[in-house]
């Protein structure tokens, strides 16, 4: 499938379609540099091993090769095999290197895209969901990122987070009762019953959307980050058309919000002010959309597949069942374990030396958060889960630098609450079948983990 750039801006008309008067700012205006990979082609000595080839990841994160590779090439070159016009990428797989690239945002940059690919439409001269995704916090460079998250801040306080407990406590049962209801026998899936509900209605909840949304929320949000997985994606056209579905449903919730300020999230983004400066609307759009997205697919996995991790092991089990470890620090064994996102990309801005080897301005380079999070120089046993890991400094959040996770705090007492509400229900919990993993390089997450469970 051939990729190639997209000159029109996708951004800027899917929103100016949906709210004509409000497109403030779109598009790649202010690049520091050209959004290219470079032409020059590796050294010869460097192996064939191409780590965006899905069959490396068929029961997960391929981390024997992550470990040899740690060992003897921290900075592996791979060619992009099946994007071959996108060229080829940089994997920086040792904690310290990943954390020196994450905290240089002049040297290695977050504009354009998160993931391994500038261009996602099926066709040329498609629509490109990429088009809008580099509008997003996610995908800027200081000064626009400090500006934006100094904005959000506001908004988004700890305090915010800890008022939300007791409807966060809510939900969790409500989706554990309404599982039941479905599945009486106790029999069933950790992921699709209880998983994927959970987190969409917790962000959807403080972000004020309705709670019956919940389906919806967590559709479009698959489609648009599920997309190396064809049982989920059937087609890249498929992740544009789940975009066209958003973005009218976000634009109308905002626009409301404008006009009738409630309590909630939105409205927060709306009114947060910074030196007389506000969002704009297209830019509270994205953090909406960014919120969902990162909200859902974040504790899902990490929640899900922590859960297995126990259920695998009776003895961290009962430590955690007995208070022996405290939760807080289970949930951060969980996120080192279990990222909820394999990698994140930078782009070199300009020839650098990194890892003894020399980047050249606009490669690419993978931030392996499932490799950094089991090297041996960091952590003691690190292929083993083990909820007494402390002290734990993961990189679940981030390697480090301006792109820490804005919603760090909330993510943690989510999985807090969640751990707990669903250990004080249930007396049993036991694995009932074969876990399935999502196909993909990005999202480190099981699409289904059957499970029995038995009521205390």
């Amino acid at each position: 499938m051939r990729r190639r750039s997209i000159p029109t801006d996708y951004t800027r008309n899917a929103l100016a379609r949906n709210h004509p008067d409000r497109v403030t700012r779109a598009g790649n205006a202010g690049h520091r540099f050209p959004v290219v990979v470079s032409t020059l082609s590796p050294p010869s000595d460097r192996a064939e091993l191409d780590l965006s080839d899905l069959s490396l990841w068929a029961d997960g994160p391929p981390h024997d090769t992550f470990r040899r590779l740690r060992e003897s090439d921290p900075l592996h070159w791979s060619e992009l095999g099946d994007f071959p016009d996108e060229g080829g990428f940089w994997s920086v797989v040792r904690f310290e290197d990943i954390a020196t690239v994450g905290r240089d945002h002049e040297t290695y940059s977050s504009q354009r895209s998160i993931i391994l690919v500038d261009h996602l439409a099926a066709e040329p001269g498609a629509p490109d969901p990429i088009d809008i995704s580099a509008n997003m916090m996610i995908t800027q460079d200081p000064p626009r990122h400090d500006r934006l998250k100094a904005l959000v801040q506001r908004a988004f306080t700890p305090k915010r987070a800890v008022e939300h407990t007791e409807r966060m406590r809510e939900i969790i049962n409500l989706v554990w009762d309404r599982a039941l209801e479905r599945n009486p026998d106790g029999h069933l899936d950790l992921v699709q019953d209880v998983g994927v509900y959970v987190p969409s209605m917790v962000i959807g909840d403080m972000l004020g959307a309705p709670r019956e949304d919940a389906d919806r929320l967590v559709d479009w949000t698959n489609r648009t980050t599920a997309f190396e997985d064809p049982r989920m994606v059937p087609d890249l056209d498929d992740v544009w058309r789940a975009l066209e579905e958003f973005i009218p449903y976000v634009n109308e919730m905002v626009s409301e919000r404008e006009a009738h300020p409630t309590d909630d999230l939105t409205t927060a983004f709306i009114e947060a002010e910074v030196d007389g400066e506000r969002l704009s609307h297209e830019e509270v759009l994205m953090f909406f959309f960014l919120l969902m997205v990162a909200g859902n697919d974040s504790t899902r996995s990490v929640f899900t597949s922590g859960m297995k991790s126990l259920l695998d092991d009776p003895e961290q089990m009962d430590l955690v069942r007995s208070g022996a470890v405290p939760l807080e620090q289970v949930v951060e064994e969980f996120i080192r374990y279990h990222p909820a996102f394999a990698y994140m990309r930078r782009t070199a801005t300009r020839d650098a030396e990194l890892a003894g080897k020399r980047v050249r301005a606009g490669d690419k380079l993978a931030l392996w958060y499932v490799s950094g999070n089991r090297d041996a120089t960091v952590f003691d046993d690190p292929d083993r889960f083990d909820v007494r890991c402390t002290p734990n400094p993961h990189q679940g959040f981030g390697g480090g630098g301006r792109h820490f996770c804005l919603g760090a705090g909330l993510a943690r007492l989510e999985l807090k609450l969640w751990i707990e509400e669903t250990l004080r229900r249930f007396g049993s919990i036991e694995l009932a079948g074969d876990s399935e993993r999502v196909s993909s390089t990005f999202l480190n997450q099981c699409r289904s983990i059957p499970v029995a469970v038995q009521p205390t």
